[in-house]
């Protein structure tokens, strides 16, 4: 049996944590596009799940992956999900505090550019003012919005890992 489901998240940590409760209850991910995930019933808890931004990673990365039994269940527009079964313990794709915070770097340069774009082609679809262009320069004001959100909670997130970074190294 199959779930479809649309929803549609801002944080990428807690649309995670969102995939992992489904597998939980036995909805096993199977694909995935922006706001539209696509579910099988299976085993509950059978899985752990991880997201990532896999901007320009390479075919060795994913075979290497694979090597360490994490399948890559879906990919599109930049954002990957992988799963390992649960028997073999929890996985986490950034195992320390400096590949996390160049992670967030590396994702914000792209969201950054992409309200850069979103405000610039606002702006000149409002100062137009015909009736389709101003709805599509409302559309651009609220993509700008989101990925603001994005941005910053993505900020807030590396401020706090250099803190325990800082910590830690004393």
């Amino acid at each position: 049996m199959k779930k479809r489901v649309y929803r549609f998240f801002i944080d990428y940590e807690k649309e995670e944590r969102w995939v992992n409760d489904m597998a939980d209850r036995g909805w096993n991910l199977k694909k995935t596009m922006v706001g539209y995930f696509v579910f099988e019933k299976g085993t509950p808890g059978q899985y752990f799940y991880r997201n990532e931004f896999v901007n320009r990673k390479s075919k060795d990365y994913f075979e290497f992956l694979n090597m360490m039994n994490i399948e890559c269940v879906s990919k599109f527009g930049g954002w990957a999900y992988y799963r390992k079964l649960q028997s073999e313990g929890p996985f986490e794709i950034f195992t320390d505090a400096t590949s996390k915070i160049n992670y967030i770097k590396s994702m914000n340069r792209i969201f950054i550019l992409l309200l850069l774009f979103n405000v610039l082609a606002g702006m000149y679809n409002l100062s137009i003012g015909s009736v389709i262009n101003s709805s599509v320069g409302c559309l651009n004001v609220i993509v700008s919005i989101m990925v603001l959100i994005s941005v910053s909670k993505n900020e807030k997130r590396k401020k706090g890992l250099k803190q325990d970074l800082h910590i830690f190294e004393g």
